[in-house]
């Protein structure tokens, strides 16, 4: 099907009183292929929602957001609007927030109908359409799995599958590459090519060099809501504008430090022949793995490897089968679980899915002190200045009265690195800690990482990307085929960064 051009001109976007986008103008023409660059809270994802029709300009009597097909004759957006297919973390997290949990093919199927669950059987062609993206995005093996049971990788291509069975005339891709396993981004990159020879109009947006396909030239760049870029770039200054690199920036202040911890040794975590399970299926078997007191660790796998799972067991989310033997220190057997979440710090895409509560930044960071979501009182007086200074810290300048769900998906991560840290934690549980953060805020952020490892906290950090590991990191668990081994991490100077 053939593509969709989008005229956006005068356009204004403001969300709680705050202009979040505008004035912009731009023109996209039916078959572009758009790379979206811009640091977190620039507006990208205000951006798509836009063109995806999510959003409506806010009226100011001067703006415009046309929909042109191939002769350049206007669509009304209401018939249009079932081919216009977007992917995005908050797409994805609805997911968790509303407990769908249809299977994989079921949620791919729907696609065809453009329904989020599955509401009216599928004919024959489009049973076979949904067949084809399954095998073609490697999710054969997975179509009877529970979508919630899947990895955060593995729903994502899930929901890009989905997108594809639209049979879109827009596709919009916020941030794709996210949470993906090396096998899974090739899988992506080839899809990305074959679109790319299509009439198919798609904007793209990323963080990384190496998520921005090299078919799309065009590159479309917001600083603070503001297009400041429209054009054809190079692989090499498309890099240093995804970078930031030669771009000035304001003085930092300097990041409170945490409090002295005392030397400490001995075991923080001890495994010994544990087996987890998720929907009565085998993740890991025979874990055997001791954590000192202030040591920090990396993870490494797969998507489905397991990382995730191991992580919110290590963290009190999950329950190991009967046989094996954990340990935690200060945590004898029969104390409650909460205690132990009041010593460890928590960040993760699922956790942030979770949280369906609506509120303000302050309170989403004083809930970490009760490893709550939401508070069932108000924040006092000392929680709101442990707030700002756990905000100041991961270096988020933002006013903590705002609602939580008004930040980026990158600037609501560092809120949630904010809440883990309000409880000078022992050590800190990370899963894909850096997704969704731009250079600068990935940098800054392994700046702290390394900063309160130094200070003698503990880090268990899984990732994708074992440059993303800070130099503390000299260990790392690979997880794979339901296995899990010790190995030393990578020298920080051969890690790409």
């Amino acid at each position: 099907m053939s593509g969709v051009g989008v005229e956006l001109r005068a356009v204004v976007l403001a969300l709680a009183g705050r202009r979040v986008l505008g004035p912009v103008d731009v023109s996209l023409r039916p078959g572009s292929h758009v790379l979206l660059l811009g640091a977190n809270g620039a507006g990208k994802t205000q951006f798509l929602k836009l063109l995806a029709g999510e959003r409506w300009p806010t009226p100011t009597g001067r703006e415009r957001r046309t929909y042109l097909d191939q002769r350049r004759r206007p669509l009304a957006l209401a018939e249009l609007l079932p081919r216009i297919a977007f992917l995005s973390g908050e797409r994805q997290d609805k997911y968790v927030r509303r407990d769908w949990n249809f299977s994989a093919g079921r949620i791919v199927g729907t696609g065809c109908h453009a329904t989020d669950r599955p509401l009216a059987p599928l004919t024959a062609t489009e049973r076979r359409l949904v067949n084809r993206l399954l095998k073609r995005l490697g999710l054969w093996t997975l179509r009877r799995r529970k979508f919630l049971t899947l990895s955060y990788g593995e729903r994502r291509r899930v929901l890009l599958a989905r997108a594809l069975a639209a049979r879109p005339r827009l596709l919009l891709l916020d941030e794709p590459f996210n949470g993906l396993d090396a096998a899974s981004r090739l899988l992506l990159e080839r899809e990305l090519v074959r679109l790319a020879g299509t009439s198919l109009s798609i904007v793209l947006s990323a963080h990384r060099e190496e998520d921005a396909p090299r078919a799309f030239r065009r590159v479309l760049a917001l600083k603070r809501g503001r297009l400041v870029h429209d054009g054809v770039l190079g692989r090499a200054a498309r890099a240093r504008l995804i970078e930031g690199r030669g771009a000035a920036s304001r003085p930092r202040r300097r990041a409170p430090r945490s409090r002295t911890r005392l030397a400490a040794t001995g075991s923080l975590l001890v495994l010994r022949s544990v087996d987890l399970y998720r929907d009565y299926r085998p993740v890991l078997t025979g874990v055997d793995w001791t954590v000192g007191v202030g040591e920090s660790w990396g993870i490494l796998g797969a998507n489905g490897s397991g990382k995730s799972t191991l992580l919110r067991f290590l963290y009190g989310d999950l329950h190991a089968a009967l046989g094996g033997v954990f340990e935690r220190r200060g945590h004898p057997e029969g104390t409650h679980v909460e205690e132990w979440r009041r010593r460890i710090g928590w960040v993760s895409p699922e956790l942030e899915a979770e949280y369906l509560a609506e509120v303000s930044i302050t309170d989403l960071i004083v809930s970490g002190l009760d490893a709550s979501v939401g508070l069932d009182r108000p924040a006092g007086a000392a929680q709101r200045r442990a707030a700002r200074r756990a905000l100041a810290r991961v270096g988020l300048d933002v006013d903590p009265a705002r609602g939580a769900r008004e930040l980026s998906y990158g600037q609501r991560r560092l809120a949630f690195f904010a809440r883990a840290l309000i409880l000078e934690p022992e050590a800190l549980l990370l899963d894909e800690p850096l997704t969704g953060l731009d250079a600068r805020m990935r940098a800054s952020v392994r700046s702290l990482l390394s900063r309160l490892a130094a200070e003698g906290v503990g880090l268990v950090m899984a990732t994708h990307h074992e440059r993303d590991l800070v130099p503390e990191i000299r260990q790392v668990l690979v997880l794979g085929e339901g296995r899990a081994l010790a190995r030393p991490a990578r020298p920080a100077g051969s890690r790409r960064q």
